[in-house]
C-alpha cells in the first residue's frame, strides 16, 4: 500500500501529470524515418518521462471487419482487430502487392504484361482521383467536424508486433485516435481545394492538447483543461527557399500561414526568424517558441551497436554522411571533396547513409559512385546500423547547403566525432548554443581547398577500436543528461504557456 502511494505521489509532481495528449503521425507513417519522425518519437518519450498519457492521431484505420461483423463482437475483440491494424500499418506501411507487381512488370514486358501495366496505371490514375473526391464529399458530409474512432492500444508487450524496431516508439502510447484520410484533408486545405481547415473534435476522447510534428492546416476542439488546444511544431522554411524542394511552395506557404494561427514553436532561432520575415510576422512574439530537437541517437541502441563487429562487409576506416540523398544536401561535393582528398589513398572510405530516391539526383549519385569501391552507397540503414555507423566512424560529414537544423550533426557532436559541416545558420547555431566539444568545424561551401585540407588533416587511426566506442557512449551519456533536461522542461513551458 506505501509503495502504491508513493508511485501515485511521484507521478503528481510530474509536470504534466494528468494530461492526456494526442500526436500526429502522419510522418510515422511513412516508409522512410527521417528527421521529423525521430522528433515525433522523442516527443512521445518525453511526454511519457513527463507523466503525460500520450496518444496516436493516425490516418490509418481498422481494414479486416466491415462494420456489420462489429454488430457481432465483443468491443474488446473489435478494439484487438483495429488496433492489430493500425499497428501491421505503422511497422509496414509499404503495399506489398504494388511492389510484388511491380518487381514481375520489371522482369516481363511481353504484350500481356504491358497491357497489365496500363490496365494498372489506369486503376492508379482512378483511384488518386477518388482519394481526393471521396475525403471531400466526406468533409461536407461530416460538416468539417471529425472526432474519429478511439482505439486503446492494450498489451503490446504480449502482441507479435512487439519488438519490432521500427515502431518501438509506441511503448510509451497509450492508444490510437483513427481518422481515415485526415491528413489528406489538410492537404487539400493548404492546397485550398476545400474553404476551411477541418476540424478535429478530441473531445470524446478527452484529449487535453494535440501537438504536430510539422505545420498542418488544422483546427482543433480539446477539453479546455488548458489554455491551448493545439500546438504545432514548425521545422524548416526550406521549400520556399530551395527550389528543388519537393514540395509545393505555395501550398507550404498556406501551411505556415494556417499553423502559425495557432500556438506554434520552432526547432531553431533561424528557422523562427526566417519564417517570421517570409510571413511578415514579429519574431518577438515568438522569443520564447523555440525548442532544439533531441539526437535521434539513444543510449540503449549505442550500446547494443558496440557489440557488433561490422555492418554491411564495412572492414576498413571511413568517414560518414548520414542523411537522405536529395540535392540540398550537397553529396556531390562531398563526393568530390573526398576523392581529391588523401583520403582514399591512405585506405578510407566515403560511407553514405540515406536513402537514394529514384530520381535525376539519384542517378547522378550513383553514377559518380559506380566502379569507384572506396564509396559506399548503403541506402536506408537500420537504426543499429546508423548507431554502429556512428560509433565506428572517423568523422561525420555534412556540407548541406540548407537545413532546418541538422539532427545528424547534433549526433555526431555529441558523440565527440569530429564533425566537418557546412557553414550554415543552422550548423552555427548548434556550434554557438549547444557547446558540448571544440570538435566541430564549419567550413565554407565556396571554399573546396578548405573542405580537401580538413579531409586530410584527420586523423589516420584503423577502424575504432572497443575503447574508442566506450568513450563516445560515456561522452554521449554525459553530454544527452543535460540536453534531455532541457528538452523536457522546454516542451512542458511550450504546453503550458
Amino acid at each position: 500500500m506505501v509503495l502504491k502511494e508513493s508511485k501515485i505521489i511521484e507521478k503528481q509532481r510530474k509536470p504534466l501529470s494528468n494530461l492526456r495528449i494526442a500526436i500526429t503521425a502522419v510522418d510515422l507513417e511513412q516508409s522512410e524515418h527521417r528527421g521529423i519522425a525521430h522528433l515525433s518519437k522523442s516527443l512521445i518519450n518525453s511526454l511519457t518521462r513527463q507523466g503525460a498519457e500520450v496518444f496516436l492521431l493516425t490516418g490509418f484505420k481498422g481494414q479486416r471487419l466491415h462494420p456489420i461483423m462489429k454488430l457481432f463482437m465483443s468491443k474488446i475483440s473489435v478494439n484487438e482487430v483495429e488496433s492489430a491494424d493500425i499497428l501491421d500499418q505503422l511497422s509496414d506501411p509499404i503495399n506489398i502487392i504494388d511492389k510484388k507487381i511491380s518487381s514481375s512488370l520489371e522482369e516481363d514486358m511481353n504484350l500481356f504484361l504491358k497491357l497489365t501495366k496500363n490496365i494498372i496505371k489506369f486503376k492508379k490514375k482512378t483511384d488518386k482521383i477518388l482519394s481526393v473526391i471521396k475525403p471531400i464529399v466526406n468533409f461536407y458530409l461530416k460538416r468539417f467536424t471529425f472526432s474519429g474512432q478511439f482505439i486503446d492500444l492494450i498489451d503490446l508487450k504480449s502482441s507479435p508486433y512487439w519488438g519490432k524496431e521500427r515502431i518501438d516508439y509506441l511503448k510509451d502510447v497509450k492508444g490510437f485516435i483513427s481518422i481515415p484520410e485526415i491528413f489528406i484533408l489538410t492537404t487539400l486545405r493548404s492546397r485550398r481545394l476545400i474553404p476551411r481547415s477541418p476540424i478535429i473534435d478530441l473531445r470524446k476522447s478527452k484529449i487535453d492538447i494535440l501537438i504536430t510534428t510539422c505545420p498542418l492546416s488544422i483546427d482543433v476542439k480539446t477539453t479546455n483543461k488548458i489554455s491551448t488546444s493545439i500546438l504545432q511544431m514548425i521545422m524548416d522554411f526550406i521549400p520556399l527557399s530551395f527550389s528543388k524542394h519537393p514540395d509545393h511552395p505555395y501550398f507550404f506557404y498556406n501551411r505556415l500561414q494556417d499553423s502559425m494561427k495557432s500556438r506554434c514553436c520552432f526547432i531553431s532561432q533561424i528557422s523562427r526568424d526566417q519564417i517570421c520575415k517570409l510571413l511578415n510576422k514579429s519574431e518577438k512574439v515568438y522569443q520564447k517558441s523555440v525548442i532544439y530537437p533531441m539526437p535521434s541517437l539513444n543510449l540503449e541502441i549505442l550500446k547494443a551497436a558496440a557489440s557488433m563487429k561490422t555492418i554491411r562487409g564495412i572492414d576498413s576506416k571511413f568517414i560518414l554522411f548520414n542523411s537522405s540523398v536529395v540535392p540540398r544536401k550537397n553529396l556531390h561535393f562531398l563526393i568530390n571533396a573526398f576523392r581529391s582528398s588523401k583520403l582514399v589513398a591512405k585506405g578510407f572510405k566515403l560511407c553514405v547513409a540515406g536513402k537514394i530516391h529514384n530520381d535525376n539526383y539519384g542517378l547522378k549519385i550513383k553514377q559518380l559512385s559506380s566502379e569507384d569501391s572506396s564509396l559506399m552507397l548503403l541506402d536506408y540503414v537500420e537504426e543499429i546500423e546508423k548507431a554502429w555507423l556512428f560509433l565506428n566512424a572517423n568523422a561525420f560529414v555534412s556540407p548541406s547547403c540548407v537545413e532546418g537544423f541538422g539532427i545528424p550533426v547534433l549526433d555526431a557532436y555529441l558523440l565527440g566525432l569530429t564533425v566537418l559541416v557546412s557553414n550554415i545558420p543552422s550548423h552555427r547555431e548548434i556550434a554557438d548554443v549547444l557547446t558540448v566539444n571544440d570538435h566541430l568545424s564549419l567550413l565554407d561551401l565556396t571554399n573546396m581547398n578548405s573542405w580537401i585540407s580538413s579531409l586530410n588533416d584527420l586523423e589516420d587511426e584503423h577502424i575504432i577500436c572497443n575503447a574508442g566506442r566506450e568513450d563516445r557512449i560515456s561522452t554521449f551519456r554525459i553530454a544527452l543528461s543535460s540536453y534531455k533536461n532541457s528538452f523536457d522542461k522546454k516542451l512542458s513551458e511550450l504546453i503550458n504557456m
